[in-house]
Parts: C-alpha cells; structure tokens; sequence
C-alpha cells in the first residue's frame, strides 16, 4: 500500500474517531448527571416519606403528651394541626409541579433528539450530494 492511501484511510477515520470521542465523552457524562439526578430523586422521596412519617407521629405525640398534661384537649389542637396539613400538602403540591416541570423538560429533549436523530441522515446526504456536485465544477 502506498503513503498517499493511507493518508486517505487515516483522513477518512479522523471524522469518525472524532464522532466517536464526542459522542462517548457525551454519554459519559449524561451517564453520569443521569446517575446523580436519580440518586437526588431517590433522596427526595426518603425525605418526603421520613418528613410525613415524622410529623405524623411527633403531631400524634404531642397531642397525648399534651392531653395526658391536661395543657389542652384533643379537640383543642385540631386546628393547628389542620394549618400544618394544609402547610405540607401545599409544598407537597409544589414539589409535584416540579416533577412536572421536570418531566415535561425530559420529554422535550426527547422530541428533540428524535428529531436530531432522524433529520441527521437527511442533511448529511445533502450535505454530500452538494460536495459531489461542487467537484463536478472545480
């Protein structure tokens, strides 16, 4: 093989090896923010659930503690209690906008990779055709 055809095989790889450094340093690294935003997730929600479990009982804990004392009745302590269960469901609420939000983020960078992905054969090819067509004239 002759020096000039292998300068063309190593023209014609350095694209391809440049497609493919990029596209694994990508993926390392959306690999690697996808692993931690589950991890967060996964910590969130053992918050919410030891932030619920907790309430509850410390509400229930102090309302016998409270009643036994004879400081208030139980009936006494209902509205306050209510107040915070309206407080909680209210962030409760927000935290689910978030997933919301969040979700319909992941969606759309969905549609847009599958557009990327599916429209990236069709200009390459044009972007080829028309190089083709350049060397016809030069």
């Amino acid at each position: 093989m002759s020096s000039s055809n292998n300068d063309q095989r190593t023209a014609n790889n350095d694209p391809m090896q440049t497609f493919s450094k990029t596209c694994s340093m990508m993926y390392n690294r959306i690999n690697r923010k996808q692993f931690e935003y589950f991890q967060a997730m996964t910590q969130l929600q053992e918050d919410m659930l030891d932030s619920c479990n907790g309430l509850v009982k410390n509400q229930v804990d102090l309302i016998e503690e409270y009643s036994k004392k004879g400081i208030v009745t139980k009936e006494q302590t209902i509205p306050i209690i209510e107040t915070i269960n309206r407080f909680i469901e209210g962030y409760l609420n927000y935290l689910s906008l978030e997933y919301d939000l969040v979700l319909s983020r992941m969606r759309l960078h969905h549609k847009m990779l599958t557009m990327m992905n599916d429209s990236s054969p069709k200009i390459t090819e044009l972007y080829i055709r028309s190089l083709k067509s350049f060397k016809t004239y030069v």
